[in-house]
């Protein structure tokens, strides 16, 4: 009897840590609270570097966040003096050739407000150069001339690299859009609602966070926007979680406030602030989360709009009417089809 009570005690020991290592128990309660003990490299207030960095200066500490990756293609898209309304980021796989075709037809057509310029871009990473995709993609790129390729492996956990050297090419070479709109492939984007948005809501500094009271904000009146579904969330420290993150990776038992990757908008300024700030604050391989990062690190508050839909939202003509992005359209077909109906009212 005893042996057999021992045995009960054994295995019920033995499913309490199975239970407390599966679901990270330590991990929650070893976390730091985020109001109260939030830092992140570097540890210091990064905004006078992000300053100097803005004003073509040297900064006064070494960058720490320098993506060592070339642009294996480039565009002429902005080698103008002329003034863009819209500049469209397209974050893209390589195989996704019908994604591409998908968007070309629809949200990507640059002609499709009268009156307004609008530009876009797919940006892709790379793989094995010899590869029967890479041939059909070097065919599209020669048909369209509106990819732009880097040399790193194109993979989930590699989408913060893509973001950011997106964000780094804009930077360098197309800082002239008055907004910039980062996009997935298999999102239904309403351009004219999108323009709606912005030009309807002036938002210059009362989208500023609490740290936003230093010069890189505060200097000129550009607008500072950074919009999109905004979550309030927290680390997952479940250790089969594809979205696991250990307190080593992430210590702090929330997320600074962020957009959801799928679609998003920033204004010129914006976009500069947060490529110089990406230069001072360590890589993290969430792109959402360290966007959220470093949108913290420099004083920046994300905007929430409900007009942006981080999940499908459930489809009718009526219904989609004020709909500025919706995820989950990876079917090239209806995509196309939501788009036509929605832009023959």
């Amino acid at each position: 009897m005893r042996r057999k009570n021992f045995f009960q005690y054994v295995v019920f020991a033995c499913a309490v840590l199975y239970v407390y290592y599966y679901f990270g128990v330590s991990d929650y309660i070893y976390s730091k609270k985020f109001e109260k003990d939030f830092n992140y490299p570097l540890n210091r207030n990064i905004q006078p570097l992000v300053t100097e960095v803005m004003l073509g200066r040297k900064p006064s500490v070494e960058p720490i966040n320098f993506y060592p990756y070339r642009f294996l293609t480039n565009s002429r898209k902005c080698y103008t003096l002329e003034k863009l309304d819209l500049f469209i980021v397209v974050k893209t796989a390589r195989s996704n050739f019908e994604n591409r075709n998908a968007i070309r037809q629809t949200f990507g057509q640059e002609n499709l407000i009268p009156g307004t310029i609008i530009r876009v871009l797919f940006f892709i990473g790379s793989d094995d150069v010899h590869s029967s995709v890479q041939e059909r993609l070097n065919q599209e790129m020669a048909e369209f001339k509106d990819i732009i390729q880097m040399d790193f492996h194109d993979s989930y956990f590699n989408n913060t690299i893509k973001t950011m050297m997106s964000f780094r090419w804009l930077y360098e070479h197309c800082s002239n859009a008055d907004y910039y709109l980062f996009t997935d492939d298999d999102m239904y984007i309403s351009v004219k609602n999108l323009l709606d948005y912005v030009n309807d809501n002036a938002f210059s500094k009362n989208n500023l966070g609490n740290e936003g009271h230093s010069s890189v904000l505060d200097n000129g009146t550009d607008m500072i926007l950074l919009a999109g579904y905004v979550f309030n969330s927290a680390p997952q420290r479940f250790r089969s979680s594809k979205w696991h993150v250990s307190l080593d990776e992430y210590p702090y038992d929330k997320w600074p406030p962020y957009v959801t990757a799928g679609a998003y908008v920033v204004s010129n300024r914006c976009m500069r602030i947060i490529y110089a700030g990406s230069l001072f604050v360590k890589h993290f391989r969430f792109d959402d989360i360290y966007l959220g990062i470093v949108a913290k690190k420099v004083g920046l508050e994300p905007t929430h709009c409900p007009k942006f839909y981080f999940y499908k939202k459930n489809y009718s003509i009526k219904g989609y009417r004020d709909v500025i992005a919706s995820h989950g359209y990876d079917n090239p077909e209806e995509l196309i089809r939501v788009w036509n109906e929605q832009n023959a009212l």
